[in-house]
């Protein structure tokens, strides 16, 4: 007789990626109407729209990019709009949070010195900008963490049932 403890690796990991996905539409919004209260960066209906042109430039062909919008049920209303407030964001998390990200000169030759073993054959001057970009990155990253932790205690956030 076999044991079942209830235990189903798909469905656990169905329910993380569900979690995952909702933290993220949550931070997602939460960023959205933070930078539209701050107003610390702006996309105008053209960007918006350029971004959706580059979008469908990434489909192999024209049918391909409509089966993606029939599947998707957007229009290309929706979808400037949706891509408008991803540019958006980043443009404010850019802004707002990778200002503070700054990675100075001793900084990377620091970390080129404790990690030498990942650039074998190179000087610090030929992947100084590499590391510089990676530990922006990572520093942004952290702040966007610590920003979005603050925003959530402040913000009232209620989910509602799909079915209800």
């Amino acid at each position: 007789m076999a044991f079942n403890s209830g235990f189903s690796p798909a469905r656990e990991s169905g329910r993380k990626l569900e979690s995952e996905t909702l933290e993220g539409l949550i931070n997602g919004k939460l960023l959205l109407q933070e930078a539209s209260r701050l107003r610390y960066a702006e996309v105008t209906d053209h960007e918006a729209a350029a971004e959706a042109v580059k979008l469908r430039e990434r489909f192999a062909t024209d049918r391909a990019y409509e089966e993606f919008m029939n599947r998707t049920g957007l229009t290309e209303v929706k979808l400037s709009r949706l891509l408008g407030e991803r540019l958006l964001v980043e443009r404010f998390v850019e802004k707002k949070i990778g200002l503070y990200a700054r990675v100075g000169r001793d900084e990377a030759e620091l970390y080129y010195q404790e990690h030498r073993d990942d650039f074998p054959g190179k000087r610090f001057v030929e992947v100084q900008k590499r590391i510089s970009d990676f530990l922006a990155a990572e520093k942004t990253g952290q702040q966007l963490d610590q920003y979005l932790t603050d925003l959530r205690n402040r913000a009232d956030i209620r989910m509602n049932s799909l079915g209800e």
